[in-house]
């Protein structure tokens, strides 16, 4: 019975290893990763490190589980069960996972939770006992987790991400800021702003729509061949803006985050249309964390729950 188990245990990790090999294949050949659903893409523009090797610790991972079955099946006595610990631990990764895209990320990832799938599978296989612990662990974990607080300092930490919900982009010659723009097509105070921005000037522009968009009218664009307008309402979901426009505006000192359209425009006609600018909005800022500050100018936006739902 127990080779039996160690059997399964061992072909499960083969399985796992195969498919994370292939993704990572992808990953190297077509410059991104295999997405089943747009979920995949929002969860992987919020990690920290590059798909590639995220990928690769999952492949090291199910092939020193299958390295330890056969380490076992060698029937040499061993104090430490390490294969049952190894899938123990493997399934703590996968619940701190699963419990992200369920408090944080708010979309789930269907490759990710294959993976989730072969992890528990792998435990099953292990025996009652392994499953009972298991079971405890991923329930500790779901259950502390809404006690986090997860601010968005947590996702700009991670600029980068912004780029995964960046329609077009446009740069000027030698651009001195770089700026994210968070609009909707069917807002007029949105429309102000892009009005502005129709300019060259001296700041590199990614225009980040909260609903999918079929084009763009301004000159000089380029628009990416694939976005994720989620990453943009999760954003701002943790920002607790529920407005757009907004402009994110990063600094030596932190980030800026720009509401409203008089105060956009003021902002870029100094930072982006001068030689030397100045960062001057007469609203006083509201300083949401240590390197976070937000310029607000109220009733100069649409919601973005009413007026631009998908």
């Amino acid at each position: 019975m127990k080779t039996d188990r160690s059997t399964l245990i061992a072909l499960t990790a083969l399985v796992a290893s195969l498919l994370i090999g292939i993704q990572a294949a992808l990953i190297v050949l077509q410059g991104e990763a295999f997405c089943l659903n747009e979920g995949c893409r929002v969860v992987e523009g919020l990690t920290r490190v590059p798909p590639l090797l995220f990928n690769g610790i999952g492949l090291a991972y199910f092939l020193t589980v299958f390295a330890s079955v056969l380490w076992s099946r060698r029937g040499r006595a061993a104090i430490i069960d390490w294969t049952a610990l190894l899938l123990l631990a493997g399934l703590a990764v996968e619940g701190v996972l699963l419990a992200y895209q369920v408090y944080v990320a708010r979309t789930f990832c269907l490759y990710c939770l294959l993976i989730l799938g072969l992890v528990l599978a792998l435990n099953i296989f292990k025996g009652r006992k392994q499953m009972m612990r298991g079971t405890i662990v991923l329930t500790a974990i779901l259950f502390a987790f809404p006690l986090l607080s997860f601010g968005p300092s947590l996702v700009l930490s991670r600029y980068g991400s912004l780029d995964g919900g960046t329609y077009a982009v446009r740069t000027c010659t030698a651009p001195t800021k770089e700026l994210y723009l968070f609009f909707s097509a069917d807002c007029p105070h949105c429309r102000n702003v892009l009005d502005v921005l129709e300019d060259c000037n001296s700041c590199s522009l990614h225009f980040n729509p909260v609903e999918s968009v079929e084009s763009l009218d301004l000159p000089g664009i380029e628009t990416t061949s694939t976005y994720s307008p989620k990453i943009n309402r999760l954003m701002l979901t943790l920002l607790g803006i529920d407005e757009v426009p907004v402009l994110l505006v990063k600094s030596p000192d932190g980030f800026y985050v720009i509401r409203g359209d008089r105060s956009i425009v003021a902002y870029v006609r100094q930072a982006c249309f001068q030689d030397e600018p100045l960062l001057y909005i007469e609203p006083q800022p509201d300083r949401t964390g240590e390197d976070i500050m937000i310029f607000d100018e109220p009733d100069e936006g649409c919601s973005v729950k009413i007026e631009c739902d998908e």
